[in-house]
């Protein structure tokens, strides 16, 4: 074995349904045992292009696993710092357990594979940020410049921009008076950019950071003229799954509810009845959006998605 696998090996495991999943579902074309892989052939699998999703043992991720697989464009890879749970790795063409942190792994995973859409669902979300804001812009910031920085070297080698899809939030936003709220109405995407939280203040940068990608990056190099990657970035509301319930997140007590009201449990909530929450159900219309605006949609921006509901926060007796 190189030298270069051995370090690839010590950096990541990588799993898959091999033999693991009881699912009667066809296994993906790599496999491997003890971190080495081997591969068998699959024509029609090795025509399509590959999509790695970052954070895919989150809320969003492994619905997204599933949409991909349904969509069936993309081969797809996965990393998270967790091994991802046996029912999901016949979806997937490989899955790996690592951190975005790890540049080398990352420039691995691009050597490895030709990967033509990144969705970097991988974060530390609110709560844990304000607990340790450091290790929040680590992660939400210098892991998002890796993860850039790998996509565009991928564009380059490709020849053709990468798409590289960003779950941003609406913690992005910050409003000082509920008197400027209201005389702003329907926010656009241009307004009210003052966050409060680390958690924001990172998503927005990342923002910043993914324009500067696709617009200006080494815009006085020699390489001023070659290609950059796709950046695309949503701003979404609060989520609720009925598969899943969120952790880490300041408006997590929306969905807690719902799921503790159906388990019959009592929940007491810390906002005052007069509190309002944009929610979107993320299982019935979520991935059609994403997917709809990663794969189709031309556009590089940042922008908001119209929320389907807004919950009063009444229901506790």
């Amino acid at each position: 074995m190189s030298d270069v696998s051995l370090r690839f090996q010590e950096r990541c495991r990588i799993t898959t349904d091999a033999t693991a999943s009881s699912m009667p579902m066809t296994p993906p074309a790599h496999s491997c045992t003890d971190g080495v892989p081997t591969v068998r052939s699959s024509p029609l699998m090795s025509k399509r292009p590959v999509a790695l999703v970052t954070g895919a043992n989150g809320e969003i991720g492994r619905s997204l696993i599933e949409a991909l697989h349904r969509d069936g464009r993309y081969r797809i890879v996965t990393l998270d710092l967790s091994p991802l749970p046996e029912k999901y790795r016949p979806l997937c063409f490989e899955t790996y357990a690592g951190n975005i942190l790890d540049r080398y792994l990352l420039d691995q995973l691009a050597a490895h594979h030709e990967i033509e859409a990144v969705f970097h669902l991988a974060a530390l979300l609110s709560t844990r940020g304000e607990r340790d804001p450091e290790l929040a812009h680590q992660i939400n910031v210098e892991g998002t410049l890796h993860l850039l920085r790998m996509a565009q070297s991928l564009t380059l080698r490709l020849d053709r921009a990468v798409k590289f899809v960003f779950p941003s939030s609406i913690a992005a936003y910050g409003i000082p008076t509920l008197e400027q709220k209201r005389a702003y109405g329907r926010i656009r995407e241009d307004q009210g950019l003052e966050p409060i939280t680390m958690y924001g203040i990172n998503k927005l940068y990342a923002e910043h950071l993914g324009r500067y990608f696709t617009h200006f990056f080494r815009q006085m190099g020699a390489l001023s003229t070659a290609s950059r990657l796709d950046f695309r970035s949503i701003r979404f509301p609060g989520l609720i799954s009925a598969e899943t319930v969120p952790t880490g997140g300041t408006s997590d007590y929306g969905p807690e509810m719902l799921h503790a009201a159906a388990q019959g449990k009592p929940y007491a909530c810390f906002v005052g009845p007069d509190a309002r929450l944009p929610i979107e159900n993320e299982d019935r219309h979520l991935l059609t959006r994403v997917e709809r605006f990663a794969l189709n949609i031309n556009r590089t921006d940042s922008f908001n998605i119209g929320i389907g509901t807004e919950w009063p926060i009444e229901v506790v007796p």
